[in-house]
């Protein structure tokens, strides 16, 4: 985004808003693949700049997908000895865009391209145009910044993120985070982090250090999970295996103010009927490691350190220009020594154990410490965060390392969450295939239970119907694992993974009487030498698989192949089968033949298709009727409406009533019983249907947005030549 401001606002935005403006960078969103994020212009993502990351956050409980796995990040580097350009030495230089605060004008500042801009989003392909009953539903593109140029782009991501800044410290830094919507490759996102020493500490031309080499230079990334709502925490200990991934990984437990149910997937979040909130486990990966300017290929002893960490200490929460240099000295200390500054806390030993200091994973501190619950350790106040070190680098002027690593989660099928939760509920859950519990000893022998389950079986009371739940969430760190070794596989694969063909220029769906047409334009794909065909696929009563406001059954918002169209000729399907009333929602995907395809990380050929979210409809489609041929035939169903029985009327829109058998124009008043007016609908599309609370979030609402209490209500229908109506209905809540 082109940061150009008028005099007049640049006045008003200093004088009201000049802490924030400090501390808050410009954003873009990824929102390609089942992993949604967004990516600021200052290589960080912290809690200041949009709050804990909003929207993204709340999708990783409500919706089970998308997900976001990291709730903020930052990084530091640092290197002692440091002169500055007026001559003074420091002990240690420290600089940086912390974790939760930043600092743009001083020590980490973006700096603007060729034509302006601080931060760019390149795609590959045009975002579908997705249209609902006449109304545009995607995303707008491009914003400012943004591009269709695949040039840009290395290997084959749908989308890249790239910025730079300046650093305090004279490095400059680069990112490039990339995202792709294949589904072997859509549950991590990637970044690339380029520093080079530069030698410029602020923002304009002139090179302030031309001759200052950095020795003993570390970098350190600091990220707090999404994990937070849950009390067990997982790091890796970096042993030498024969397993060539790195990384730090956080997995739901029992809180530990459940005393007597076991609420593993729950977390902090109040129990929703026949639905675990947070059933998903997140992490980092890192992919690759330069072994220095020199030598570019990956140094598998880096990271030089990892540990887990109370979240709260200050001095690994802010940036260094609110610190002091004993803070700088510490921070430093972590980065080239370890994290056993506590003294009491084990670190990882022998000679399995990569060179340097690493933490020992913070579930295994937890048994060490004969404690149930991470926050039983005496140095944890509220959660933990992950960090990691690169380095000792020698810098000199002009050099350069790269640092990659992912960001990424596992989960269960949404689907799957019901189905689990549900047979918990009723006692009735059964573990994963090849799973077995001892009655007898009320403990798993063969599972796949985190450490401190295994120490302390009383976490899930020794229960098998307990037990069998947990199974279920605790594979979801199987999929974290498949997810970063897929994104390992990619980066040095040089990010070129096989991808199907483009989307779907335009998806139109159409709500008409007694039927919804779908319609595509394919033109893009079709240029494609392997291109195979269409698939069309539909989901009843939300877009989203697993909402907490869902019904008690598995048939609404599941995503099912409607048709499959081989070949060019067909662009457009009548779907008939559907009910009055009831949302509906569509996706086109186009499909190859599989032939062409490279190898991919499974180590095989496969068909694959374009990206499921770059052409979902987030607006339902309705099948209507035709308008009725008298006011008398008009009716309100349900009625009465009971919120009770919701789950016996529209699925997915829990509190919704519809007028049937309208003129094709009319104006709806609805009144309280006493005369008072609630709310004016509109009533213009020419059908016989029109809803009031047309979605879960619309409810049924006065024009104030207040939910309608119980009571009876009147419904003055009337035509545009005055003939009117009405019907009277009730509402039970």
């Amino acid at each position: 985004m082109k940061r150009k401001y008028s005099i007049i606002g640049l006045m008003l935005f200093c004088f009201l808003f000049m802490f924030v403006a400090a501390y808050a960078g410009f954003i873009k969103q990824i929102q390609v693949g089942n992993y949604w994020t967004w990516v600021d212009d200052m290589t960080a993502a912290g809690e200041t700049n949009t709050g804990d990351r909003g929207g993204m956050y709340q999708n990783a409980h409500w919706m089970g997908w998308p997900a976001c796995a990291v709730q903020n990040s930052g990084w530091y580097m640092g290197t002692p000895n440091w002169k500055d350009e007026n001559g003074t030495v420091w002990g240690v230089k420290l600089s940086g865009a912390a974790p939760v605060t930043y600092n743009e004008q001083q020590c980490t500042m973006p700096v603007a391209d060729q034509d302006g801009y601080y931060i760019r989003r390149y795609r590959r392909y045009q975002p579908p145009a997705i249209i609902v009953d006449g109304k545009p539903t995607q995303d707008k593109f491009p914003l400012e910044g943004d591009a269709v140029d695949p040039s840009k782009i290395p290997g084959t991501a749908d989308i890249m993120v790239t910025s730079t800044i300046n650093t305090d410290m004279g490095v400059t830094v680069t990112q490039k985070v990339f995202a792709w919507s294949q589904r072997n490759h859509d549950d991590y996102i990637i970044f690339s982090y380029k520093f080079t020493n530069t030698g410029n500490v602020d923002l304009d031309d002139e090179i302030e250090l031309p001759n200052q080499t950095l020795n003993n230079w570390y970098f350190l990334r600091a990220s707090r999970l999404e994990r937070w709502d849950s009390e067990y925490w997982y790091s890796s200990r970096g042993e030498l295996t024969t397993d060539t991934l790195r990384m730090q990984f956080a997995y739901p437990g029992r809180r530990r103010d459940s005393k007597i149910v076991d609420n593993t997937g729950n977390g902090f979040w109040a129990p929703q009927p026949r639905w675990l909130w947070n059933a998903m486990s997140v992490g980092q990966a890192i992919l690759h490691v330069d072994k220095s300017p020199a030598d570019h290929s990956d140094d598998f002893n880096q990271p030089y350190m990892t540990a887990t960490e109370n979240s709260d200490l200050l001095w690994i929460r802010n940036d260094p220009t609110s610190t002091g240099s004993a803070d700088w000295a510490q921070v430093y200390k972590v980065m080239s020594e370890g994290w056993g500054w506590r003294g009491f806390v084990m670190d990882a030993t022998g000679p399995s154990v990569r060179p340097g200091h690493h933490g020992t994973r913070m579930d295994e501190q937890a048994v060490i410490a004969g404690a149930k619950y991470i926050l039983d350790l005496p140095w944890v106040t509220y959660g933990g965060s992950y960090f990691w070190a690169a380095g000792p680098y020698t810098l000199k002027p002009g050099e350069s390392i790269e640092i990659v690593w992912a960001d990424g989660y596992g989960n269960i099928n949404p689907l799957k969450i019901w189905e689990v939760e549900g047979a918990w509920e009723d006692k009735t859950c059964t573990p994963p295939p090849g799973m077995t519990f001892d009655n007898a000893a009320g403990v798993g022998l063969v599972d796949n239970m985190p450490p401190v389950y295994k120490a302390f079986p009383e976490l899930y009371n020794k229960n098998y119907n307990d037990w069998a739940r947990d199974c279920w969430v605790f594979t979801g760190i199987d999929s974290l694992m498949r997810n970063m070794n897929n994104a390992q596989w990619n980066q040095r694969h040089n990010y070129d993974v096989p991808v199907g063909p483009p989307p779907p220029d335009v998806v139109t769906v159409q709500s008409l009487p007694n039927k919804i047409t779908v319609s595509w334009d394919g033109t893009e794909a079709e240029k494609v030498s392997d291109f195979a065909g269409y698939r069309l696929y539909r989901s009843k009563g939300m877009y989203y698989e697993g909402h907490r406001n869902n019904v008690n059954t598995l048939e609404h918002g599941k995503w099912e192949l409607l048709k499959t169209f081989p070949g060019k000729g067909i662009h457009s399907y009548d779907d008939a089968d559907v009910t009055r009333g009831v949302a509906y929602y569509y996706v086109v995907t186009t499909y190859d033949d599989g032939v062409s395809n490279a190898v991919d990380c499974t180590g095989k050929k496969e068909v694959l298709e374009s990206g499921f979210f770059l052409s979902m409809t987030t607006k339902p489609a309705y099948l209507t009727r035709a308008s009725g041929a008298s006011l008398e035939d008009i009716v309100v169903v349900p009625n009465p409406y009971s919120l009770q029985a919701k789950d016996l009327q529209y699925p997915g829109e829990p509190n919704k009533i519809m007028f049937m058998d309208l003129p094709p124009v009319c104006t709806i008043k609805i009144y309280t019983e006493s005369g008072d007016l609630v709310t004016t609908i509109e009533h213009t599309n020419n059908s016989g249907d029109e809803a009031w609370g047309v979605t879960a979030l619309a409810h049924m609402t006065n024009d104030n947005g207040q939910i309608v209490v119980s009571g009876i209500y009147i419904a003055n229908i009337t035509t545009p030549d005055n003939q009117s109506i009405n019907r009277k209905f009730v509402i039970i809540r």
